[in-house]
């Protein structure tokens, strides 16, 4: 596992560049972290509870996000070295890049959140019409939680991808 640090040598540029990719891949990792407690929690609740859909798709939803998450957190490294070394080749064509990618980050966080949000709603009100011990109750809820679980990783991301975008517009092109 590679930690960037800054070298006194660097600009300071590269300090907010390098602050924003970690925590961008902390988030993939803290997605992966969850994924492995989504498929710990369904394995107890399919050992020691009779909410076997709900401990399924934990199971299945943190497997998921387990294989999605975390080899793009152990290969998150590369990508750094490749901003950097884009920033380094041609700092005003990276920023100009970055500030694009980013803004559309932001607006894309939102109807994230929206998606999530309504998503969430509507398996809400499902369940009022489904018995208690139906099988899409626990499938419902297990959603419900994923769901509100990404829209906590995506609040984080949207904060650091704010702080990025105000670096990128301030630097000296």
């Amino acid at each position: 596992m590679e930690i960037i640090t800054q070298k006194k040598d660097k600009p300071a540029t590269m300090e907010w560049i390098q602050e924003f990719l970690n925590s961008e891949r902390s988030l993939y990792l803290s997605a992966g972290i969850i994924g492995i407690n989504s498929v710990i929690v369904g394995l107890f609740f399919l050992i020691f509870s009779n909410h076997k859909s709900f401990a399924i798709s934990m199971i299945i939803m943190g497997s998921i996000e387990m294989t999605v998450m975390l080899p793009i957190y152990l290969k998150y490294p590369q990508k750094v070295r490749n901003k950097i070394s884009s920033y380094k080749t041609n700092k005003a064509a990276f920023l100009k890049s970055e500030t694009r990618v980013t803004q559309k980050a932001l607006k894309s966080f939102f109807q994230l959140k929206l998606s999530y949000g309504l998503f969430i709603i509507a398996l809400i009100i499902g369940m009022y019409f489904l018995n208690p011990k139906s099988m899409f109750t626990g499938i419902f809820i297990a959603l419900i939680l994923h769901l509100s679980f990404a829209i906590c990783i995506n609040n984080f991301g949207k904060i650091h991808t704010k702080k990025y975008l105000q670096e990128l517009v301030k630097s000296p092109k």
